[in-house]
């Protein structure tokens, strides 16, 4: 037999067969050839057309199918002549980014000279495609063949309109689509401009081309639903035959909804061509699309009929009934709650097989379908894990001891490659399911565990940082290069591995320092020295566009050195469009010389200087760049505050005093009146509202008329509670049985007041049993997951005793952490007992708050029903009261948004505007889907559909720097990142350039090393240096220079230090003990006086309405009273509001930078960008 036929039987057998081996040794000689290879290690070039032997043409591809067949040996003479012949030709090294001579279309045929020879541009395209990108040759190629050999194709319907891909047209006496032109063009080489493009143009383009409407027409879109489109169906359209879902399709790309023709097509035909679709599976059940079934004598997927079966069935009709009465059970299921795992302490073997549900499956399939089918703790779960644990489940082989940590910049040699990374065995033991314990881990744990790991410091204690010196930050030279630890390492490499496994106190630490730092460490140049970077403006530095953060962020990486010539020159044009001073006194937008300070209403959308965001944005943006006396903020005030500020609610009004300790009734529930005024902050009632003045007029007598009958003194009460009080646990005091609120009453009238001995037993005696630290992340005992559920008034058996789960869910919202064990048991006890989904109307539709109703004969707003009604009555999702209620007042009291393509429950994220995705056969941006998607309403299953096709690709969720959604970020703390020093504001602003998302690996790696720098806990009573004991504020002298902390710091600097820390912490006491003299003034009568030297003395000119046009307030004068020469020069341009207006405060300008655009462009920038 041939070589060959013995090479097909064989190919039946496996490799360690003794057939396949006794072959080999048999046949090996006399069958097998070393084969001539074109290109030895290079690419071959399959498709190069070559001038081969003899007047002829070949491909390099068909060269080496004649070294095969012709048996080619690669030691052969013809081997070493063809070779020296075409390998120069043929063979390349493939470049990184390949040369592309044009952006799309070529002149293939067209002759130009390439190379010294005449060629054709077919042939130089393949040929440059073996160049770089950035290459000389590559860019000398398009500068001299560009012209020659690129052209635009023709485009019919030009930039402004959009082409209708399958209208029909006739052409050249065929009948085509319009999608059809493109291919023709390409085939024919029509280019755009030619008169052949032109007269095609004129011909087609009222047929194949519309502008899109801004809200399309749907046809099948009711007040209340979105149905689909019949395929099957044909109606009447304009005086022809079409089928239903053409007319859809016509109408959502052509028409505006509000058109006649749109109105009349739904008049005349929606009844005809629209329907709910049949759906297979109940609302909740997940839909099984891998699951085989048999429809009419064929096997199909579950997804088949979940997509593609149920088109044109209607919901409701016999072959609906018929379909989900035949495959809602195979198709269908049930999600589980808690999913059943597997492998609860190891892995899965994957590619093991068992016998499972009547077949052969992998583990990876059973663990999957238990994850996707049951629920942890049931008995298909404990049985499965029973059952296959022994065989699916093993303890995956780890590198390193349970106490050490993998060092990701080290490498090692390893299975013949150098330079692999110690992370990548992770990767390998799980592909290749190395167990713990076996020979193949405990040889590779030996050669590798020392290099690969380490042990963690605690990171509770700073970490050794490379390039600090005291309190100054400098950045990594990471280029170069320093032997370290047995080897040559990059200084950033170094850097890295300091911080992870060095504290910054210890002898190691130090040592490294002395040696590296000359080496690896440089202050990078620094734009704004001193003042606030302001990172998202963008200027043109280098003939290139870049932010402001961007440059300073090159800088470093550059290696450009503060001092340096390049430096010097950078600051003398960046500075004034990069910079900016922070205020000396703060804009509030909320804060009034008559009416005190008010609150924001956050959410509140308001348009400022041509660009739309939030009250909340606008005025964390004043906070940080304008000054209280600025013309930008007199302006915001002037325009916004009616909007964004309201005064919140005060119990008592401006008539009464509020008696903290006076018991009162709210909603059944005994509180103290001044735990009540908690309840009004937290709903935002704002003063003059109908709720504040219903409020006011029913707990005027309780709360500020003086105090209580039960309690005369309340002024200097014994205080029993120095924080949380639990007014209703159950104490003995005098051999009488009372609560806490009781016995606060009790002492009171007993005359035990502050400071007493009597005072202080009773704290002794009680404190323990009426005192509580409140919780910091409270346990919710009807929360599962991110849900949150209503609480039942029912009696329950809780640690041996009777009680209401109110009760209990008050007791664990005020005791107990999320995170402790006994919230975990209560929840996991008493949730299906307590806890209940409260029926909502328009679950998840909008709910018109102020919409009116008549419920039961009682006239009701829709907001009262929803919040209180069905609280108070107990009523059920999913009742028959609830579905009732539903469907009476779901007309009145509900209604749907527009589609919003990137919100996400309650979040919004960000939409990718120019990102292109091909969706549904079409090219186009995610801001073009998103205008489409818009034209329908949230609930409806094209928007459901959209976004969840699209989501992804569209919405962007920013990675935060902190892991705690509660926590604080600080902008400015300084640290070292990627081997840089750099600030908390230059990680966030990397990580956005960057497109690290939420939940990225990136992310929650970032998230792991900057958090405890950049974030600290938002304190629950924030620390004012100038507050004083009785909750008044006092003036802060923001400039005066104290010494705090063995720094020169202003108190400005001081109070911004303690925004972090509590109220009645050691730091904020210890502080306003210390600088209280220095810092603090009291309010002087008659306004202000000029106090701190931030706000202009009674004799200067703060009258804002007579200032000139040109002259912001910051011109007028400086501190020190005298008159700026500087300022006097630039405010007597002739340039209207329009340069001061916009200039950062301090920063003088003789001229308007056309390099940055102008302030206005900055401004807007910077302002949306922020927000």
């Amino acid at each position: 037999v041939s070589c060959g036929i013995i090479d097909n039987i064989l190919s039946t057998e496996e490799e360690d067969t003794p057939t396949c081996a006794s072959a080999k040794e048999t046949h090996f000689d006399d069958c097998c050839f070393d084969k001539c290879s074109l290109c030895d290690t290079a690419q071959l070039a399959w498709d190069f057309v070559i001038d081969y032997y003899n007047d002829t043409t070949k491909t390099c591809g068909e060269i080496e199918s004649i070294f095969a067949a012709n048996e080619i040996e690669s030691n052969s003479k013809e081997c070493s002549s063809v070779k020296a012949d075409y390998q120069e030709l043929c063979c390349f090294t493939p470049p990184v980014s390949p040369c592309e001579l044009c952006p799309e279309y070529v002149h293939w045929d067209e002759v130009i000279e390439f190379d010294g020879e005449d060629s054709t541009c077919k042939k130089a395209t393949a040929m440059l495609k073996r160049e770089e990108e950035s290459s000389d040759v590559c860019s000398s190629a398009k500068e001299n063949m560009g012209e020659t050999c690129c052209y635009e194709l023709c485009n019919i319907c030009g930039e402004s309109l959009m082409l209708d891909w399958d209208a029909v047209v006739e052409y050249e006496e065929d009948r085509i689509v319009c999608g059809d032109f493109k291919p023709i063009f390409g085939r024919n080489e029509v280019e755009e401009g030619t008169e052949a493009c032109s007269n095609i143009t004129d011909v087609y383009r009222d047929f194949c081309c519309y502008t899109p409407p801004s809200e399309p027409c749907n046809l099948c879109q009711t007040e209340t639903d979105f149905l689909d489109a019949y395929s099957s169906v044909e109606v009447d359209f304009w005086g022809s035959a079409m089928n239903c879902s053409d007319v859809y399709d016509y109408l959502i790309r052509r028409i505006e909804s509000d058109s006649d023709t749109c109105s009349s097509a739904k008049e005349s035909i929606l009844d005809d061509c629209c329907y709910k679709k049949c759906a297979v599976c109940e609302g909740n059940q997940i839909q099984d699309h891998a699951q085989e079934i048999d429809l009419d004598g064929e096997t199909i997927s579950c997804l088949q009929l979940h997509t593609v079966r149920i088109s044109d069935i209607a919901a409701n009709s016999s072959d609906c009934q018929s379909m989900q009465s035949q495959f809602s059970d195979s198709c269908c299921y049930e999600a589980p709650e808690t999913p059943c795992v597997l492998c609860t302490e190891g892995s899965v073997r994957k590619e093991f097989e068992v016998d499972f549900d009547g077949g052969t499956e992998t583990c990876e399939h059973v663990a999957n379908f238990l994850a996707n089918r049951a629920n942890n703790g049931t008995d298909d779960c404990t049985s499965s894990q029973a059952e296959y644990q022994e065989f699916c489940c093993f303890d995956q082989c780890s590198l390193c001891k349970d106490n050490e940590q993998i060092d990701w910049d080290a490498y090692v040699e390893f299975d013949g490659k150098e330079d692999v990374s110690c992370g990548s065995f992770d990767w390998y033991f799980t592909s290749n399911g190395i167990e713990e314990g076996t020979g193949q881990c405990t040889d590779l744990q030996v050669a590798f565990g020392e290099t690969c790991c380490y042990e963690a410091i605690d990171y509770s204690t700073p970490s050794c940082s490379l390039c600090k010196r005291g309190e100054a930050w400098y950045d990594v030279n990471g280029d170069v290069e320093v032997y370290f630890e047995g080897s040559n390492r990059t200084c950033t490499e170094v850097s890295n591995s300091l911080f992870r496994k060095a504290e910054d106190d210890s002898g190691y630490c130090l040592a490294a320092k002395n040696e590296y730092f000359p080496s690896c460490c440089f202050e990078k140049c620094d734009l704004c020295q001193g003042s606030q970077l302001d990172a998202n403006v963008e200027v043109a530095y280098n003939e290139t566009a870049a932010t402001c953060l961007e440059l300073g962020l090159n800088f470093a990486a550059d290696i450009v050195m503060k001092g340096s010539e390049e430096c010097n020159a950078a600051r003398e044009i960046l500075f004034e469009p990069c910079c900016y001073m922070t205020p000396t006194d703060p804009c509030v937008l909320c804060q009034s010389d008559t009416a005190g300070q008010g609150d924001v209403r956050d959410d509140v959308s308001v348009s400022f200087y041509g660009s739309t965001t939030t009250c909340f944005d606008l005025n964390s943006f004043l906070v940080s760049r304008e000054d209280q006396l600025g013309f930008m903020c007199q302006s915001a005030k002037s325009e916004l505050q009616e909007s964004c500020c309201f005064q919140e609610c005060s119990l008592c009004g401006s008539t009464g005093n509020l008696y903290w300790d006076n018991p009162t009734t709210f909603n059944d529930i005994t509180f103290a009146c001044g735990e009540l005024t908690w309840v009004l902050s937290g709903s935002s009632v704002e003063e003059g509202s109908e709720e504040c003045i219903q409020m006011q007029s029913t707990y005027y007598d309780d709360c500020c008329s003086g105090p209580s009958a039960l309690i005369p003194d309340a002024g200097n009460k014994c205080d029993i509670c120095p924080s949380g009080k639990d007014w209703y646990a159950l104490v003995m005091h005098d051999g009488n049985p009372m609560t806490c609120l009781e016995l606060d009453s009790v002492l009171l009238q007993k005359g035990v007041f502050d400071d007493s001995a009597e005072c202080e037993q009773a704290v002794l005696d009680y404190s323990s049993l009426c005192c509580y630290i409140p919780p910091e992340k409270p346990c919710n005992l009807c929360q599962s997951g991110q849900k949150s559920y209503s609480v039942l008034d029912q009696t329950v058996t809780y640690n041996g005793a009777d009680t209401n789960c109110y009760g209990i869910y008050n007791y664990a919202w005020t005791r107990l952490e999320t995170e402790d064990d006994a919230c975990l048991v209560t929840q996991n006890d008493l949730f299906d007992d307590c806890c209940y989904v409260k029926c909502s109307i328009c679950q998840d539709y909008q709910l018109d708050q102020e919409g009116l109703v008549v419920h039961e004969g009682t006239t009701m707003a829709c907001s009262e029903i929803e919040n209180y009604f069905m609280g108070a009555n107990e009523i059920t999702q999913g009742s028959e009261q609830c579905g009732r209620i539903q469907q009476e007042h779901w007309n009145n009291c509900c209604y749907d948004l527009p589609c919003d393509l990137c919100v996400s429950g309650d979040s919004q994220n960000e939409l990718l505007v120019n990102q292109p995705v091909l969706y549904m056969g079409v090219n186009r941006t995610c801001g073009d889907w998103s205008v489409l998607a818009e034209g329908e309403l949230s609930q409806s299953d094209v928007c459901i559909a959209t976004k969840n096709d699209l989501s992804d690709s569209c919405c962007f969720k920013e990675c935060s720097l902190c892991r705690d959604t509660g926590s604080l970020i600080k902008w400015n703390h300084p640290l070292t990142y990627d081997g840089l020093a750099s600030t908390c504001l230059d990680v966030y602003m990397n990580l956005r350039s960057e497109n690290v998302q939420d939940g990225d690996d990136r992310c929650q790696s970032v998230q792991f090393t900057v958090s405890h720098e950049c974030c600290h806990k938002m304190p629950t009573n924030q620390c004012s240096l100038c507050q004083s004991s009785n909750g008044t504020f006092l003036n802060t002298n923001w400039n005066s220079e104290v010494n705090y902390q063995g720094e020169i710091v202003t108190c400005g600097d001081v109070n911004a230090m303690l925004s972090s820390e509590e109220l009645d912490g050691i730091l904020c006491l210890s502080a306003r003990d210390d600088l209280w003299n220095q810092c603090c003034t009291p309010p002087q009568q008659g306004g202000n006086t000029g106090l701190g030297g931030i706000l202009p003395t009674a004799g200067q000119n703060n009258d804002f309405g007579t200032l000139a046009p040109g002259v912001s307030d910051s011109d007028e004068s400086d501190q020190t009273g005298s008159r700026n020469p500087t300022t006097t020069a630039s405010s007597e341009r002739d340039d209207g509001a329009f340069a001061t207006f916009f200039r950062r405060n301090g920063a003088q300008s003789s001229q308007l930078y056309t390099l940055a655009m102008v302030p206005f462009v900055i401004f807007a920038t910077s302002l949306i960008n922020l927000m």
